[in-house]
């Protein structure tokens, strides 16, 4: 797919789902962060990115109503609501999107433990895509739902330790675990948290750099970010004074 066709489903989701592109761009920014720690090449950031943008472009098709639900789903919206992961890679693939593309959507609800929307297990879940599960979920727990409130940052990231070997890639997690952004103490004392400030105000200006645009979804998302972790930075020197 080229980038003019990525730019339309994005410019789409602005206008008729613009909650659910903010999400998106959140994934995207999160999971760049992993490619970093990972160190993949150019051109793996690059499919990870769009795919991250793209994971839920399916759910443009499902009903309002039962995203938006405020309370349980029913047997048959649920049903309909894991629809979309096969929607948006049928979306794709009429759009002649790349392999690796449309192979993120599929399967960015597998799990570790074969669980999962199609029942994948382990590494026969593609990389990327087990990068998209994890990030997701990071900002699926940490961002407000029609049917929940969201968790705290170091409770969500707590949450992702617990459930590597279940959920997660038990090695993805392991190999995350030793940067700053991905441990629990980072949001919960003042000191390390500040440090990782720092860290955070670069990876904005690296964004904006890099896009050149600084209403680019992902500089918009680590904007939003910043301002969260600010926030909390904030919660915690007054909680001490």
């Amino acid at each position: 797919m080229n980038p003019a066709g990525i730019d339309d489903l994005l410019g789409t989701m602005k206008k008729f789902r613009p909650g659910l592109l903010l999400h998106s761009a959140n994934v995207a920014n999160f999971s760049l962060k992993i490619c970093t720690v990972l160190h993949l090449d150019e051109l793996d950031r690059e499919i990870i990115v769009n795919g991250a943008l793209l994971h839920d472009v399916g759910k443009m098709h499902i009903k309002r109503e039962i995203l938006d639900k405020p309370g349980p789903l029913t047997r048959d919206e649920w049903a309909e609501l894991k629809e979309h992961s096969l929607r948006g890679t049928s979306l794709l693939k009429k759009m002649e999107a790349d392999a690796s593309l449309v192979e993120i959507v599929r399967y960015h609800h597998e799990r570790w433990d074969g669980k999962g929307y199609e029942g994948l297990q382990g590494e026969r879940i593609p990389l990327r895509a087990r990068i998209i599960v994890l990030a997701d979920s990071l900002d699926a727990m940490t961002s407000l739902r029609p049917y929940r409130t969201p968790i705290k940052i170091c409770e969500a990231i707590k949450e992702i330790h617990r459930c590597a070997g279940s959920q997660f890639d038990p090695k993805l997690v392991a190999t995350l675990a030793k940067e700053s952004f991905w441990q629990i103490d980072t949001y919960k004392d003042s000191a390390k948290l500040e440090k990782q400030l720092d860290k955070e105000r670069r990876w904005l200006v690296q964004l904006a750099d890099s896009y050149g645009n600084l209403s680019h979804p992902l500089v918009f998302a680590q904007s939003q970010w910043l301002d969260r972790l600010l926030i909390i930075a904030w919660q915690l020197k007054r909680y001490v004074k």
